[in-house]
Order: structure tokens, then sequence, then C-alpha cells
């Protein structure tokens, strides 16, 4: 090599070992069946979801199509057509509606061009300016900074900026663009001044570019008002526009998730959580999507039993491992006991012995259980339906039923027998409409000859009733009971007595009973416990601890618990705290420098000497290592501390370091 220009370096001729595919064992076999099984049942639902969406503001993007076509022709020249859309704060967001209209097509055959605008667009008027002139043109967005000057070169000639709004204006002209609808997506978030100012421009600007504003407002016009300045005001022509209310959003995009004709149920736990949370936090619509769809990808994916929730599954496609977890169920286990007790061991046998019986059984009461859950479903409506025909009587919304009825605590309940009471002390007038109303009902409910004959009962004794205009009244109702005072004793005792009944009322009170009967004996055999279904957990879903730590994280708690206690996730016995002290880790060298530094940060005020907390970490760090290695370590650890926002430096002392934050605060 001292005197060679070039090595040629020949290695052996060894061809490496081929890597050979390691196809998935066991209850991972059917990973790729369950994910298209996951991605065919949430397409269903999601469009079914979108569609609901679609339903719930369609007057309302009907009036704002509408009031768009009339500003194109009849609007102010000096002034803005502006539509102020008062969403709440966790209604449809503006967005969804100028999705629905951009997607419609003008009667007239003219150009709209829909330009959202979001609070985070930019910081100052020219990175507005910018993001709008770049989103009406589809221009690409560049990786400039938001104050930097681009020129752009027209055309016709003349160099411009890229927020002069001659761009945009030569462009509505070059593309014939009838309307440029720019909307203000969260209008409470952007700076007063910034708005106004830009409110401003865009009047200036009126009689050359055709502009129609959007405001997505969470509060009030009054509010709106006040935030924007009397010239701003000036220039804008507005009306108001009203969307669905966030709770019946929320009610009829949780009665679409939870439809029967899905292949699976979420569970009561599961549902309360995501409500609760969609409460608190006034959260948009989307997220509570989102925690649906994460429920079905937890389900799916981390649950190996469910592919029997595939239609088109074969005995083939499933190991034998898939049959030994689901004999391993408490569903099947009690089952199986039950079996025990009535003495049917030859088939008890067969299904544990044979994966094919069993394979028929668990298709079977999958199709069975989801049955029985949909039936409940229906039962569901039945008891909305009861409610709405009675007077003064709150509908109960169709979650708070959902959840009742997936914990078993809905049959026999409070609820159920007060319903059965009201009814039984209606009039006829409104007994039957609710008749009427039962088997106006799709779905298959109670038992059609019965209720069809007591409709036919009542319609015939409302006819032959003497007096039209009174209507019947039942045995039940207060107004057929008087009251009876008596003296004894010198004291006076009050009674409830009876009126007498004409034959009419007795045959209307005959008829009543028999309808509650009906009802009764209907929602006793409906209303059943998910848990006792064999196999319910496969098409009920309800684990709480994925999505409660997806959704409603708590990092700060994680970060503070692994560094007060690093033996809870390193699982080692250099970390173990001593004896005696099992809720905290006890300060030793063997564990993390950072987690000894916050540690000895914890025990310190708000303000902390830097040296005095370097001679505490060398005391404990030191051991076996030299003061290079320590001070490297502290100045880490301190580093981290910083970057985690624990610390900070400060002004009063150069040589101490601030206190920011306290362990459970």
């Amino acid at each position: 090599m001292e005197y060679e220009k070039a090595y040629v370096f020949h290695p052996e001729e060894t061809r490496p070992a081929k890597r050979r595919r390691v196809e998935p064992q066991g209850l991972q076999a059917s990973w790729k069946t369950r994910r298209e099984a996951y991605q065919t049942a949430w397409q269903a639902r999601q469009d079914s979801i979108d569609a609901c969406l679609e339903n719930i503001d369609a007057v309302t993007v009907d009036n704002i199509a509408t009031f768009l076509d009339d500003a194109s022709h009849n609007a102010p020249s000096n002034r803005i057509p502006s539509g102020i859309i008062v969403t709440g704060p966790s209604a449809v967001s503006c967005s969804g509606i100028v999705r629905q209209l951009s997607r419609r097509k003008r009667s007239d055959g003219k150009t709209r061009v829909f330009v959202p605008l979001p609070s985070n667009s930019g910081s100052n008027l020219k990175a507005i300016l910018k993001a709008l002139i770049q989103r009406a043109t589809l221009r690409q967005v560049g990786q400039d900074d938001e104050t930097e000057e681009v020129q752009l070169t027209q055309r016709k000639g003349g160099r411009l900026l890229n927020y002069d709004l001659q761009l945009l204006c030569g462009h509505v002209a070059e593309q014939q663009i009838h309307q440029v609808v720019v909307a203000f997506e969260d209008t409470e978030a952007f700076d007063n001044d910034l708005l106004s100012e830009l409110i401003e421009l865009l009047g200036c600007w009126r009689d050359r570019i055709p502009f129609v504003c959007l405001f997505s407002i969470a509060t009030s016009v009054e509010f709106l008002q006040q935030r924007l300045s009397k010239t701003a005001i000036k220039c804008l022509d507005g009306r108001l526009f009203d969307v669905a209310p966030a709770s019946e959003v929320l009610e009829q995009v949780f009665e679409t998730v939870t439809n029967a004709d899905g292949p699976l149920f979420l569970g009561p736990g599961l549902v309360s959580t995501a409500l609760e949370r969609q409460t608190d936090y006034i959260q948009a619509i989307d997220s509570f999507v989102d925690t649906a769809r994460y429920a079905y990808m937890s389900c799916y994916y981390a649950n190996s039993l469910s592919i029997f929730l595939r239609p088109e599954l074969d005995h083939k496609d499933v190991t034998s491992d898939h049959f030994e977890a689901l004999r391993t169920l408490n569903s099947f286990r009690s089952w199986a006991r039950h079996l025990l007790a009535n003495n049917e061991v030859a088939y008890l046998r067969d299904v544990l012995e044979s994966d094919e019986t069993l394979f028929g059984l668990v298709r079977q009461k999958v199709a069975d259980g989801r049955g029985v859950l949909g039936n409940m479903m229906t039962a569901l409506t039945l008891i909305r339906v009861l409610q709405e025909g009675l007077p003064n009587t709150a509908v109960s919304p169709k979650s708070t039923l959902y959840i009742q009825a997936m914990s078993g605590k809905l049959a026999g309940s409070a609820m159920i027998r007060s319903l059965l009471l009201t009814v039984r002390k209606v009039p006829s007038d409104i007994a039957t409409s609710l008749l009427n109303a039962v088997l106006s009902l799709d779905a298959e409910i109670l038992i059609p000859e019965h209720c069809t004959e007591l409709a036919n009962q009542l319609n015939t004794l409302v006819q032959a009733q003497a007096d039209e205009t009174k209507p019947l009244r039942s045995e039940a109702d207060l107004k057929n009971s008087t009251l009876r005072t008596t003296v004894v004793a010198q004291k006076v005792e009050l009674s409830k007595q009876k009126s007498t009944l004409s034959k009419q009322d007795t045959a209307y009170t005959a008829i009543l009973r028999g309808f509650t009967d009906v009802l009764d004996k209907y929602f006793t055999n409906t209303l059943v416990n998910p848990k006792d279904l064999l196999f319910h957990e496969i098409f009920v879903y309800d684990l709480k601890s994925p999505h409660r730590e997806v959704f409603t994280p708590r990092p700060r708690h994680a970060i503070e618990r692994a560094l007060a206690s690093p033996h809870d996730y390193l699982d080692c016995d250099c970390c173990a705290p001593d004896q005696g002290e099992l809720d905290e880790a006890t300060l030793a060298f063997t564990q993390p420098a950072t987690a000894v530094l916050y540690q000895l940060y914890l025990e310190s005020g708000s303000l902390i000497n830097a040296s005095d907390l370097w001679q505490a970490f060398q005391a404990v760090m030191g051991d076996g290592r030299d003061d290079e290695q320590t001070m490297a370590l502290y100045q880490r650890s301190l580093a981290e501390l910083r970057s985690l926002g624990m610390v900070k430096s400060t002004r009063k002392r150069v040589d101490h370091v601030a206190k920011v934050a306290w362990k459970g605060l």
C-alpha cells in the first residue's frame, strides 16, 4: 500500500443466505381474511354515515345554494353577499357544507369556485391573501415563508407579487368564473384586525372579482359584529343560516353506526365512554365516527375470532387454533355446563372433538345472536314510537336506550313499567293513533294478528259510541276516579273510589289491557341480556382500554410515572424499590440518569440551584464513574428535562433553573 495507487479488494464469493418468507401461523393465519372483512364491513358503514350526514343539513345546503344563485344575479356591487352559518361548537363543520356545495352544478352552467380559508392559513394579511390566491387559482403551494414576496409574471406582461389580488382578477377573467366563494371555516379563530382588514380589501375588489363570503360561527351574529370594524361591517350584506343542533346530529349518526344491518355491535361501556367524551370535550361529529372506526379496527385486527363475522367464510379457511380459542370463551363454557346439567353429553362431546360441528354451531349462533340484537334495536324503535304518541311524555334518546338495552338493564325497568301504565290511561283517540303507529312499522314486531284484532275492535267500539264528541276512557284513567272524604275519630281520611263505568268504557279498558299485555310480553322476550347469548364475544365489542388510551391519552401522567418509577416500565431488578418502599423507586446509580435527576427535581423548590443539584446528582450517580462521565450524564438529563418542559432558565439568578411543572398538577 506504500507504493500502489489503488488496492482492489476481492471478497470471498459466498452467497448470502436466502431469506424465507415466514407465513403467519396460529391465530395470526387469519390476518388477511380479517383485514378484508374489516374493509368490507366498515366501507358499508362509512357509506351509510356519509349519506346520513348529507341528509342532516340538506335543507340548509339547499338554502345556501339558492342564496349563492341569487347573489350572482341580484347582488349589490358595493357590498359582499355573505352567508352566516351558525354551526355551534360541535355541529357539522362548514367544511362539510362547502364540500356538498362544491359537488353541485349550477343550473345555468356558470362556473363557481370555492375557496376554504381556515384560521391557520397565515398570521398576517399577505399570507392570507397568498393562500387565498393559491387555492382559488389551484396553483401549487410553495415552501416559501409567509412573508416572502415572490414575483409572478402574467401572460400579458408585468410582474406581480404572489399576494396581489390582480392575479386572481386575471384568472377570473381568463377562466370566466362568475363567483368566488370564500368560506371562513372557523371565524372565531381569526384575529379581529386581520379579519376586518381582509373583508375591507375584498370589498374594494368586489367590482372586479365576484366575491361571496361564508362565515361559520359557533356563537352569535352579535358577537361577530363586535369583532369586526364598522368599515368591514358596511362591506357585508349578510344572511343567516342555521344547521341541525349538535345533539340531533350525534343521535342520527349514532343510530346509523349502531344499525342492525352491520355485522358488529358496540358494547355499552364503549358507547358510554365515546358519548361522554363527545359531550365533555365538545368535538365535531367526525371524532365520534373515528371512534366507531377504531372500534371496528380493534375488533377485526386484535380479535382473531372476528373471522367468523365474514359471511362467505368456509371451514377450510379456519385453522384448528381458532376452534380451540372458541372453546375457551366464557359463553361457550357456560353453555357446556348447561348441556352437562341437562345430560346432553353426546352432543357436547361432538362439539368438543369435531371442528366441523363447532364450525356449524358458531355460524348458526352468531347469526342467531345478531338477529336477537337486531330485534332488540327494533324494540327500542317501538319504545320511542310509543313515547312520541303519548302526551306529556319525553322521548328517550336512542343512545340512552341502547346503553341500557345492551347492559341488560332495560327489561323490567321502571321506565318500561311507567310506559305501559301510561298507555293504560290514555283515551281512545290517542290509543287509536298508538295502534296505527305500531302497525305502520316496517319491521315484524309483536304478533300481527293480536295488534290487528285489537285495532279492529277499537275502531268498531269507537264507531258505535253514542257520544262521539267525548273519547272513551279506561278504568285506570284518573278522571274515572273520585275522592271520598270520611271523618273517623275527628280525623279526615281521603280515599279513591272508582266511578261506575259504562259498557263501552269497560270494553275499552279490556282492549287497553290486552294491548299492554302484548307489549309487556314482547319487551320481555326481546330485551335480553347480550351476555347471555352464546359466542357474544364475537359480534359484540366492548373493550374500553384501547380507546381510552388513544382518544383520551394522558402523556404527562405516563412520563411522570416512568421517571418517578422506572421499574414499572423496565421491570429489572436494579431499578426495583427497596423493601417497605413500594410506592416510589429508591435512588440508585443503576437507574436511568434522567429518572434520578427527576426525583431530585421533585424534592426542590420553585428555583433550583444548578450547583446543588449537580452535587446531589454526583452523590448518587458517581459510584464507579469518573467526574467527566457523570457530568455528561447530568447535562444530558438536564437537557431532557428542559425538552420535556419541566425546567427553564431564569433571569433572576444565572446559576439557577426555574421549576415549571409539579407532579400531579
